[in-house]
């Protein structure tokens, strides 16, 4: 298969950990620095053009390591940092002719200062309603309208303003950290949220209840750190079954078992069917394909050590290939992508590489 090719590509000042494109136009991309004197975590909220020019960079006091786009506000964005906090910010008109500038609007803090918010996720059907999982192995989901007053905490030897926001937590956590979760949309399952942890387990919990409703250890080999369900254009046809990514480098479908209206409870209860595809690298993240005329089976996955590549499933077999990829000038971690109508855009982290091409 011939490797697609890069038709912009620059140098991110900091490591870049997570990106988004806004409008076809602008690609926000979060960063992560270690520094190793003081041991603090820093990073920035950069804002490129389509050509990948950086157009303005706004610094924070915590690494990104997620950040993500409102689906019911294109103008408000949330990152979520490494020191506990979750941060929203404002896109700033006018954006059209180039002049883009966003504003910090509210800082919360979400879980102790020495955790990392490790993932976050707007609700796609209640728009206050944010999901974010921590390396404690927590999850929870906190009421982003929150009226609540500011204090000020110590944080990496300076000061700063939050608002404690610590949400409803789920009552099951996972062993080792908790890498990334996911709301269900569709019915049956439109109550229910997936997380993966780093202990290689997958959990279904009940939105309202918190409580664990299913989890299985033994279908992943390592770490799961990535999950997609169906929605209304993407396998709407299939609302029981959800795709998983994990360190062992696989992309697997799950048909989840289903008792009733309610997913089959139990730990370890095995699904009622699995394929799987080993993409050869670390499945980190998916963008869903961003065409929402039509229903589809693809999606952009970050393979980690082995660039990033467009999977397409099959309708009925629910087989895995692999359509297109990119490995070229990413040379270690991808942990970053998204598509829009005119391009892909991916980053990776220790060559600082960010890059734009088309699927």
């Amino acid at each position: 298969m011939e490797e697609s090719r890069v038709e912009f590509a620059t140098r991110t000042t900091l490591p870049p950990c997570a990106l988004r494109i806004f409008q076809d136009k602008f690609i926000l991309v979060g960063t992560y620095h270690l520094d190793k004197p003081t041991g603090n975590r820093v990073g920035s909220l950069d804002i490129y053009d389509d050509e990948l020019n950086l157009l303005k960079s706004n610094e924070t006091y915590g690494a990104i390591l997620d950040l993500k786009i409102s689906p019911f506000e294109k103008e408000l964005v949330a990152t979520a940092h490494s020191t506990g906090n979750v941060m929203l910010w404002k896109i700033k008109f006018p954006y059209d002719n180039g002049n883009i500038e966003l504003e910090s609007i509210v800082n919360f803090q979400v879980f102790e200062h020495e955790v990392l918010v490790t993932s976050l996720h707007f609700s796609p059907l209640d728009a206050n309603l944010l999901l974010v999982t921590a390396t404690s192995g927590e999850s929870a989901t906190i009421d982003i309208s929150a009226q609540q007053s500011t204090r000020q905490i110590s944080v990496q030897g300076s000061t700063r303003d939050v608002v404690e926001n610590y949400g409803d937590q789920f009552t099951s956590s996972h062993g080792l950290e908790c890498w990334i979760a996911e709301f269900a949309q569709l019915s049956p399952l439109q109550d229910v949220v997936f997380t993966g942890g780093d202990d290689a387990t997958i959990m279904a919990h009940d939105l309202r209840s918190k409580d664990c409703i299913w989890s299985n250890s033994r279908i992943h080999e390592a770490g799961v750190v990535a999950i997609k369900c169906s929605t209304p254009t993407f396998r709407s046809s299939k609302p029981t079954s959800i795709i998983t990514g994990s360190y062992d480098d696989h992309i697997r479908s799950l048909d989840l078992r289903m008792l009733g209206d309610t997913i089959y409870p139990g730990r370890n209860t095995p699904v009622a069917r699995k394929t799987d595809l080993n993409l050869g690298g670390g499945v980190w993240r998916f963008a869903e394909c961003p065409d929402k005329n039509q229903e589809s089976d693809t999606l952009l996955v970050c393979r980690m050590y082995n660039g990033a590549a467009v999977v397409n499933q099959d309708k009925n077999s629910d087989e895995f290939s692999v359509i297109n990829h990119l490995k070229k000038g990413h040379d270690s971690m991808c942990y970053g992508g998204d598509w829009c109508s005119k391009f892909i855009a991916t980053c990776s982290f220790y060559d600082n590489s960010l890059q734009r091409w088309n699927p």
